[in-house]
């Protein structure tokens, strides 16, 4: 085991609490004394979450520059560049020699043009079909039939969350669950608490090896001796130095000048000039900071510390239960792709999946797979059917398509959901409820494509 230093500890010092919609008993304000930690315990829904500023901390002797180079992205920043970003060769883990089918990490994290993810679907119209992303396919898809079109046209990747977990058997149903999701854009990833669309990664070198394991070969078979923790650390200090505002960089050092200021003021780096943005702003604060809640961010406050003292354990196969705060808005349950989650058992024959989840009074529920499950993939937990982590919203405009799934096209598409039916109807829409007029939809909206 490598033990890493703790995580910074960044305490949150804002006067005033932030302001919330709905009732949220559940949840202490940011606020209080630098010193302070507030603790949030709302039964098994999310156990043991503090309100507090803090990040994983980049590694000493971490070096960005060889992350750059591991990560496949070139000196400009858009473009690829292989030479150090292959992960083959012979490997006592893997049993032996790693034939890589090309990928790299910028191959579905495509420069900083797309914000390190990849560009608006079909990706054939920006992505030559002999790009490693559609030669790779089965990297991913293995086989699957809905694979290249869930690519191609939804800008989707297949994901089996436990498929390097050896300590499943093959036909397993928690081996065998997977999903559908768009590749995460990873400008401002420095300030994420739990990794992935569900946070089941606890720290970047969770999530980084995983990719790795995953993307660049088909079988399941695992070659940890081909991924350092070095490596991990390199790549985390790339990752991590991509902000979409160079100020934001103090919200990570309470030492900064600038640490106080931001911690203060949610909106100090966001520039609202038009009445209509103003207006917007108000909106922001009363219907989406329950939520979005870290000052300048706006991704979600609550975390706990990763891995106690902030260890990696490099043995370790499994992703371990959520380090931050998700929720169910009912995107998952909409599916509005009509995505497939059945398990393809070749010659166009399909399976159901069926999860043994575990509800809040310990009896053990058979659960069919047909949308994707969230959190309860990696936990076995029903409660965490559909639940995912909060996403930061800087430069939004430049983000889309939008939610896990890519199912809304715009900011518009994804204000209309939160004011709608499906939203306010879903298991986290009931407990903070969005219901906005028509002139409070376009000053919000308005506010949204300056963030």
């Amino acid at each position: 085991m490598t033990t890493r230093p703790s995580r910074l500890l960044l305490a949150a010092i804002a006067a005033a609490s932030l302001p919330a919609c709905g009732s949220r008993g559940d949840q202490e304000p940011l606020g209080g004394a630098a010193s302070e930690i507030r603790v949030t315990n709302s039964g098994t829904y999310n156990l043991h979450l503090e309100e507090s500023l803090r990040f994983n901390p980049i590694q000493p002797g971490a070096d960005p520059a060889r992350g750059r180079a591991l990560f496949g992205l070139a000196a400009d920043a858009d473009t690829e560049d292989k030479t150090q970003a292959i992960f083959d060769g012979p490997s006592l883990a893997f049993g032996g020699t790693v034939v890589s089918n090309q990928r790299t990490c910028f191959t579905c994290h495509r420069g900083l043009v797309v914000e390190l993810g990849l560009p608006a679907p079909p990706l054939s119209a920006s992505v030559g079909l002999d790009d490693a992303l559609f030669t790779g396919l089965h990297g991913d898809a293995q086989g699957d039939p809905d694979g290249l079109r869930n690519l191609d046209e939804l800008a989707l990747v297949k994901y089996r969350p436990n498929r390097f977990n050896l300590q499943r058997a093959e036909d397993d149903p928690f081996r065998r669950v997977f999903f559908w999701r768009k590749s995460i854009r990873l400008v401002n990833l420095a300030f994420s608490n739990g990794f992935l669309h569900d946070a089941r990664a606890r720290t970047m070198f969770e999530t980084d090896r995983g990719a790795v394991f995953s993307h660049t070969q088909e079988s399941d078979r695992r070659f940890d001796d081909l991924f350092t923790v070095q490596d991990g650390n390199d790549l985390e200090a790339f990752q991590f130095s991509q902000l979409s505002d160079p100020r934001l960089a103090a919200l990570r050092d309470p030492s900064d000048p600038m640490f106080r200021a931001l911690a203060r003021d949610p909106f100090y780096t966001v520039a609202v000039a038009t009445h209509a943005e103003k207006r917007g702003k108000k909106v922001f604060e009363r219907s989406c900071m329950t939520c979005h809640n870290v000052p300048n961010v706006f991704n979600n406050l609550s975390n706990v510390e990763a891995l106690g003292n902030g260890e990696t354990d490099v043995k370790n196969p499994v992703f371990g239960p959520s380090v931050t705060r998700t929720f169910n808005i009912g995107v998952s349950e909409r599916n509005r792709h009509g995505l497939r989650f059945s398990h393809h058992a070749g010659g166009g024959a399909f399976e159901p999946i069926v999860l043994p989840l575990v509800d809040e009074d310990g009896v053990i529920v058979p659960f069919e797979v047909t949308k994707d499950v969230g959190l309860a993939a990696t936990t076995g937990r029903l409660e965490d059917v559909g639940r995912f982590k909060v996403p930061q919203l800087r430069r939004l405009a430049r983000n889309a398509p939008y939610f896990h799934d890519n199912s809304a096209m715009s900011i518009e598409e994804v204000v209309d959901y939160f004011n709608s039916d499906s939203y306010n109807d879903s298991k986290d829409g009931r407990r903070f409820p969005i219901r906005l007029t028509r002139g409070q939809r376009a000053d919000l909206i308005a506010f949204l494509k300056v963030l």
